[in-house]
């Protein structure tokens, strides 16, 4: 398989997560219910919240080993051919299992050099074989990367969000570049230039059979990154990390491309610590289960119930008023309750108005009074009324000559069919 296939699959699996994170999160309305042919938030129905720009932001400090693979590392063992890491990323969450980053890495990289060190040419034109202790010996180098992650949260993704979990496994998958340089492999040629006596004997002008076998010069390389990582939750702000990632990259990254091995590559071993950033106006960092204003819904509903209440007794008053009320009248009464010193109508209010429109299209030849229980006659009270008024008027098309304001619904006299608006605080 080619790098450039590797590439494709590579990315075709990258989007096949992003597109996973998106159908996950779970950022719809509250579920409804009917109450009175109104609609009413289910107070106790949790959802994931929406975030910010500036919100889940943290950035990272690691520290580990690399532990590279390439050519003849069978003959140097597992620890013999790490070396010392660190890196530094900055990252955001954007989903409750999704998360991009991005960091910048170095690793002393160690590599082994093969067996051609073991046949030497002496100055009179023969091989031998008598400086056998130079084969196989390591080389380090120096690494500089830098690389773009995206992580998939695979606890929330299989058990479900839960705010605050202690512990997350998640997948790592990335692409980035990287530059070598400082290869120490100089040291083996001349040794031996030392030992056969040719001051001349280097990498690029005496590789026996191979001439520039050691590229030993600065290169970059481009690598696909994937591993596993897990986080542990210790305070508000700071969790700790421990991750697994391996790098795959040309066979020419340990600077010798001459081998039969495809690919050359490392695996990083890191242990870090992260500081996650608050979120906008303070908050902890995280996604939240928001729940509704049971203050605002209770008020509501008990001031529903006072007007049922009110209807009841206003119902008995009708019907002991015989000399002057048609008892066979259809009456009709609705509350409008609004915020405390507001004059706006929310959208539970709306449906009210729309419910009396709807009332009024079935008897038009009733009028529509728009009233205050309390009797209270004030500036706010006139602006609410007014309010009410203009959406009958210019919404539903009501005349205005079948719309009256009055203070007190004491004052009312009606005559045959009405509707009463009740404007409650």
């Amino acid at each position: 398989m080619n790098l450039g296939m590797y590439k494709k699959i590579v990315f075709t699996l990258f989007a096949l997560l992003i597109s996973i994170a998106a159908s996950a999160q779970n950022t719809g309305d509250s579920i409804v219910t009917l109450f009175d042919d109104l609609k009413v938030p289910l107070v106790e129905k949790k959802y994931v919240a929406n975030t910010n720009f500036q919100d889940n932001w943290y950035i990272s400090l690691y520290g580990g080993v690399v532990s590279n693979f390439g050519s003849d590392d069978s003959h140097s063992g597992f620890f013999r051919l790490m070396g010392p890491s660190a890196v530094i990323a900055a990252g955001k969450e954007l989903t409750p299992i999704s998360a991009v980053r991005l960091g910048i890495g170095y690793g002393r990289n160690t590599g082994v050099t093969d067996n051609l060190f073991g046949m030497v040419k002496k100055n009179d034109g023969s091989m031998s074989a008598d400086y056998e202790y130079l084969t196989h010996n390591r080389f380090h180098w120096n690494t500089f990367g830098l690389n773009i992650d995206y992580m998939l949260n695979f606890t929330n993704l299989i058990l479900g969000f839960r705010e605050n979990r202690k512990f997350h496994l998640q997948g790592i998958i990335g692409i980035g570049g990287s530059v070598s340089r400082n290869y120490t492999t100089d040291k083996f040629v001349k040794a031996i230039g030392e030992i056969t006596g040719d001051p001349d004997y280097n990498r690029h002008e005496n590789q026996l059979h191979n001439k520039d076998k050691y590229d030993n010069r600065q290169h970059s390389l481009v690598h696909l990154r994937g591993g596993l990582a897990g986080t542990v939750m210790v305070a508000r702000n700071w969790n700790l990390h421990v991750e697994a990632v391996c790098h795959i990259l040309d066979n020419s990254f340990d600077s010798n491309p001459t081998t039969n091995n495809t690919w050359d590559g490392h695996i990083d071993y890191l242990l870090g610590v992260s500081y996650r950033f608050n979120n906008k106006g303070g908050q902890a960092p995280g996604f939240y289960y928001p729940r509704h204003d049971m203050t605002e819904y209770i008020r509501k509903m008990n001031d529903i119930n006072d007007t049922r209440d009110k209807t009841r007794r206003r119902r008995q008053e009708l019907e002991e008023m015989t000399d002057t009320i048609d008892v066979d009248a259809q009456v009709m009464y609705t509350l409008i309750a609004f915020d405390e010193n507001d004059t706006a109508i929310d959208r539970l209010q709306q449906t009210n108005i729309y419910t009396t429109a709807y009332a009024w299209a079935k008897m038009p030849r009733s009028y529509i009074y728009i009233t205050n229980s309390t009797g209270v006659d004030d500036k706010l009270f006139r602006k609410r009324a007014e309010a009410i008024r203009d959406i009958l008027l210019e919404r539903y098309e009501i005349p205005a000559s079948r719309i009256r304001i009055i203070a007190s619904e004491k004052d009312i006299q009606p005559v045959g069919d009405y509707i009463e608006l009740i404007v409650n605080d």
